[in-house]
C-alpha cells in the first residue's frame, strides 16, 4: 500500500512527569541552546513510512557532558513533510531561534532526545521588562519553583500564557546554578 497523504497521530501518549532530581540524574547531557534548524524527512520502520524530524542546536552553555562540538544534532519521531505527516503527542515542540536549556538522554536512540519529553525542554524568556531572562516549561506557563518540574503539562496553556512581557518566574541564572548543583550532588551521592 502506498500512502500518499495522510496524519498519523498517537494522542494516548501519558508521560509520568519527573522530578526535577530524576530530570537531571536522567540526563546524559544538559545544555543551554538555540535552534539552528528543524528538518523533517521520511524514513521506514518496520516496512512503514514514518517521519522523522532532526533538529539542529546552537550549544550556548553546557550545564553536563562532554562540552564538544558547538553544534549538537538530536532526532524525534514525527513531522509533517510533502502530503505525510505523523504527530506524537507529548513530543516537544522545536522553533527555529529559540533558546532554551534541554535535558538529553545520553547515548542511544530514542523516541524522544530529551528526558521525561515535554519536561526536559524549558524555554528561555528575555522578554521581561526587567531584563531577567527567565524559564518557561514547555508548556508555555512560567516556571516559579523546582517542584513544578514534576507538574503534568497541559498544552492548552500554551496560548494563554505566552502573551506579553513577564517579570515573575524563576531566572535562568537561577534554573541553571539549581540544575549545576544538582548535577555535582548527584556525583557525590553515588
Amino acid at each position: 500500500m502506498f500512502l500518499t497523504a495522510g496524519i498519523a497521530t498517537t494522542s494516548a501518549t501519558s508521560i509520568r512527569p519527573p522530578s526535577f532530581d530524576q530530570l537531571v540524574d536522567g540526563s546524559g547531557r544538559i545544555v543551554r541552546a538555540t535552534v539552528h534548524s528543524v528538518r523533517p524527512y521520511e524514513d521506514s520502520f518496520e516496512g512503514k513510512r514514518i517521519v522523522r524530524t532532526e533538529i539542529v542546536l546552537n550549544v550556548l552553555e553546557t550545564i553536563r557532558g562532554e562540552t564538544g562540538p558547538s553544534e549538537v544534532t538530536i532526532r524525534h519521531l514525527g513531522g509533517r513533510i510533502e502530503g505525510l505527516a505523523m504527530e506524537v503527542g507529548a513530543m516537544p515542540k522545536f522553533e527555529v531561534g529559540k533558546e532554551m536549556v534541554l535535558f538529553l538522554h545520553g547515548e542511544g536512540r530514542f523516541i524522544c532526545p530529551t528526558v521525561g519529553w515535554g519536561h526536559g525542554q524549558y524555554g528561555v524568556d528575555r522578554s521581561g521588562v526587567d531584563g531577567v531572562a527567565r524559564i518557561r516549561r514547555s508548556d508555555g506557563r512560567m516556571l516559579s519553583s523546582l517542584k513544578q518540574v514534576a507538574e503534568p503539562m497541559h498544552e492548552e496553556e500554551i496560548r494563554i500564557q505566552s502573551v506579553g512581557p513577564v517579570a515573575t518566574g524563576m531566572s535562568l541564572l537561577n534554573f541553571t546554578l539549581s540544575v549545576r548543583d544538582r548535577v555535582e550532588n548527584g556525583k557525590n551521592q553515588r
